[in-house]
C-alpha cells in the first residue's frame, strides 16, 4: 500500500498541490479494502495514520492497460442490485491471489494535526519537513496523530478545530492568526476528562471533555471536506447544514462501510458465460453468423460444443441489451430458487446437492443442501458516518464511475430451508413481541424494508449456528458468513425462509471441506444442532440478557449479547442487529416462544 501523497499549501493559496512522492506505509489484505479498511476509513500503520483514498485512479494502470481488464469482475445479479456495469478488484502485486497485499492503493495523511506527548504542542503536518514529519521541532520527541477529529452525519470529516475550541470560536486576543495550541494532561491521568487545551500566546484554556457534548460544536460550521478525495474541498460549494461532532478517530461511529454481495448462480456461473461477458465489447461487433467461430477462436477450448456457445452468447446478449428493472429482493428470490433445487451440477462456479435431514429436525427443516462450490462477489458501494443510513452514503470516487470496487471469493456452504408451515404458525403466534423492535428501527432511520419477525428468528438461528460451528469445528468465526432469505407475501404468508452459512475467507478456510462434512453427515449435523441449542439456552448475562428487549445498536436487539449471539460484523449482513435468542430457544417463562424449543 502506498504512503499518502503529501498535500502542501502553495504560497498561502487555498488550493493544494500534491507531491508525486509515494512511500509504502503498510499492508492491507485485498478483502479488507472492500470492508473494514475501505475508502474513507482511517487506518493506523506503524509510522503514519492515513485515510484510504478514493477509487478515482483504480481503473488506470500506467504500466499496462491489460491489467485493468484482468481485474474486472462480472456478476449480473450484483449489477442489478448496485446499478454498476461491472466490478473492479484492487490492484495487487499478485492479482490472482486473493490473499495478496496491494501495493497500489493510495492514501492521504489524516488527521493532519500531530501531537507531541512530551511537550504537548500540536502541529499541522504541513508545517513539518516531509522527511522529518515524525519529530517534534520543539523537543525532538516522536509526534503522534491527533486522537480527535470532527465528523457530520453527511460524511464530512476534518481535524478537530483546536484553535477555534480553545478560544470559544473567537480570534486569539494576541492577534496572531494561527497561534500554537498545547494539549496538557492534568493529574497524569489518561482519560479525556484530564485533557485541557492551552493557547501559548494568550494563555486561554478549555477542557476537551466538553467538546463531546451533543451541541458543543453547533456554532462551528461544517467544513464540507471529504479527506479521501484528492481535492478534499471539492464539495464545499454545495454547503452542509448538518452539525459537526467531536469523535475519537478510532471510534466505531466514524466509519460504517456499506457492502453488497451476490452469489454467482446459473446461468452466470458457467465459465463460458463469464468469458463472453468479459469480451462482450469486442464480440458485439462480430457478424451474428460468425459469432460461434469468433468466440471459439478467442476461447481456445474445443470441449464446449457450438450449441452451448450459442446459448451462452444469447444469454449475455439479452442481458446486455436490456437491463432488467429488478430489486435486491428479486435477486434473493433467484438465489433461493437455485439453492432450493435438489441438485445443481455441471456448473463451473456453483454446485449443490441435498443431504439427509436428521429425523429429530424433519418437522422444522424442509431441506439441508450441501453447497460444495460457490462464488460470491462482494462489492463496496459507499460508507456512512455517525448513523447507519444508506441514504447518507458518501461517494467513494470524486468522479462518477460505471463500476464499483469488489472482490470475488470462492468457498463452500450449508443451505437450510425451513418448514414454511411451521414458520408461519410461529410467526402468527408471536408477531406482537416484535412491535417494539420495529418501532426502534423506524425511530433510528435504519432502512430495512423486509423486516419481519421471521427474519429475526432466521437471523438469530444463523448467528447461533455460526458460533457453534466455530466452537466445534475450529473455524475462525470471522471467516464464516451468512445470507438470510426471508420474505413475507402480500397475504402475510411466508414465501422465503432459509439461511445460507458459507465460508469465503481469503485464505485456505474456504476450501477445507469442513462445512461439507457437517451437512453430509446427518448424525454430525444433529449433534451440532443439539449442542447449539443447549449452549444458546443459557448465557453468562442471564437472566438480564434473556429478558432484555433493548440491547445493541439503537436498541435493535432483544436477547442478544457478545456472550451468546453476536458475531464479528464482517460475518453479519445486518450489523449485528435484529437478533433475539428467545426466538430460537424461548425463555424460562415462555418456552413456546422458541421456534426450536420443542427439540430441547
Amino acid at each position: 500500500m502506498s504512503k499518502p501523497t503529501f498535500r502542501r499549501k502553495n504560497n498561502g493559496d487555498d488550493m493544494s498541490i500534491f507531491s508525486n512522492e509515494k512511500i509504502s506505509v503498510g499492508n492491507i489484505r485485498k478483502t479488507q479494502i472492500i470492508t473494514t479498511f475501505g475508502v474513507g476509513s482511517i487506518v493506523d500503520f506503524k509510522d503514519d495514520t492515513v485515510v484510504i483514498a478514493s477509487t478515482d485512479d483504480w481503473d488506470y494502470d500506467p504500466n499496462d492497460f491489460g491489467k485493468v481488464e484482468n481485474r474486472k469482475i462480472f456478476n449480473e445479479n450484483l449489477s442489478v442490485i448496485t446499478g454498476a456495469e461491472y466490478f473492479l478488484m484492487p490492484r495487487t502485486a499478485q492479482s490472482t491471489n486473493s490473499f495478496s497485499k496491494s501495493k497500489d492503493i493510495p492514501s492521504y495523511i489524516f488527521p493532519e494535526k500531530l501531537h507531541c506527548s512530551r511537550c504537548g504542542y500540536i502541529y499541522d503536518y504541513k508545517e513539518l519537513d516531509a522527511k522529518d514529519r515524525h519529530r517534534c521541532p520543539n523537543c525532538k520527541n516522536t509526534l503522534n496523530a491527533s486522537r480527535f477529529i470532527v465528523v457530520c452525519a453527511r460524511g464530512h470529516m476534518d481535524d478537530f478545530p483546536y484553535d477555534w475550541w480553545v478560544h470559544s470560536g473567537k480570534p486569539c486576543p494576541s492577534g496572531i492568526k494561527s497561534p500554537r495550541i498545547k494539549m496538557v494532561n492534568i493529574y497524569n491521568r489518561t482519560d479525556i476528562d484530564s485533557l485541557r487545551l492551552e493557547c501559548t500566546e494568550c494563555k486561554a484554556t478549555r477542557s476537551m471533555i466538553q467538546a463531546f457534548s451533543d451541541n458543543a460544536l453547533s456554532d462551528f460550521p461544517c467544513t464540507c471536506k471529504y479527506p479521501h478525495f484528492k481535492n478534499p474541498n471539492s464539495g464545499t460549494q454545495y454547503g452542509c447544514h448538518d452539525k459537526m461532532r467531536a469523535r475519537l478517530r478510532s471510534a466505531s461511529g466514524v466509519y460504517f462501510p456499506i457492502t453488497k454481495s451476490a452469489l454467482l448462480i446459473p446461468p452466470w456461473s458457467k465459465k463460458i458465460v463469464s468469458f463472453i461477458q468479459k469480451n462482450y465489447g469486442l464480440l458485439k461487433v462480430v457478424d451474428e453468423n460468425k459469432i460461434v467461430y469468433a468466440i471459439r477462436q478467442i476461447l481456445h477450448d474445443n470441449n464446449i460444443d457450438d450449441d452451448e456457445i450459442l446459448r451462452s452468447w444469447n444469454i449475455v446478449k439479452s442481458a446486455e441489451g436490456e437491463k432488467p428493472n429488478c430489486s435486491e429482493l428479486s435477486v434473493y428470490e433467484d438465489e433461493y430458487a437455485v439453492l432450493s433445487k435438489a441438485e445443481n451440477k455441471n456448473e463451473d462456479n456453483f454446485s449443490s446437492y441435498s443431504a439427509d435431514i436428521p429425523e429429530k429436525y424433519k418437522p422444522y427443516f424442509e431441506q439441508i443442501a450441501v453447497v460444495d462450490r460457490l462464488t460470491v462477489t462482494q462489492a463496496f458501494t459507499g460508507f456512512t458516518r455517525i448513523i447507519r443510513n444508506e441514504a447518507n452514503s458518501v461517494p467513494i470516487s470524486q468522479y462518477k464511475k460505471s463500476w464499483l470496487p469488489a472482490v470475488e471469493l470462492t468457498g463452500e456452504g450449508i443451505f437450510i430451508r425451513f418448514n414454511k408451515n411451521k414458520v408461519t404458525k410461529w410467526k402468527n403466534t408471536h408477531s406482537s413481541r416484535y412491535k417494539t423492535m420495529k418501532k426502534a428501527m423506524e425511530d433510528s432511520n435504519f432502512i430495512f424494508n423486509t423486516f419481519s419477525e421471521t427474519y429475526v428468528m432466521l437471523h438469530t438461528f444463523a448467528h447461533l449456528f455460526i458460533r457453534e460451528i466455530s466452537n466445534i469445528c475450529g473455524y475462525s468465526t470471522a471467516s464464516i458468513r451468512e445470507k438470510i432469505y426471508s420474505e413475507i407475501g402480500d397475504n402475510n404468508e411466508v414465501k422465503m425462509c432459509g439461511v445460507l452459512i458459507y465460508v469465503s475467507s481469503s485464505d485456505s478456510d474456504s476450501s477445507l471441506g469442513g462445512l461439507i462434512s457437517i451437512a453430509d453427515n446427518k448424525d454430525v449435523f444433529e449433534k451440532i444442532m443439539d449442542s447449539m441449542l443447549e449452549r444458546a439456552s443459557w448465557c453468562s448475562g442471564d437472566p438480564l440478557c434473556i429478558s432484555s428487549m433493548k440491547q445493541g445498536y439503537k436498541s435493535l436487539n432483544y436477547a442478544a449479547c457478545h456472550d451468546c449471539t453476536l458475531l464479528p460484523e464482517t460475518s453479519c449482513e445486518r450489523f449485528n442487529c435484529f437478533l433475539d435468542r428467545a426466538s430460537v430457544v424461548g425463555t424460562p417463562e415462555d418456552s413456546d416462544l422458541g421456534f426450536l424449543s420443542d427439540t430441547m
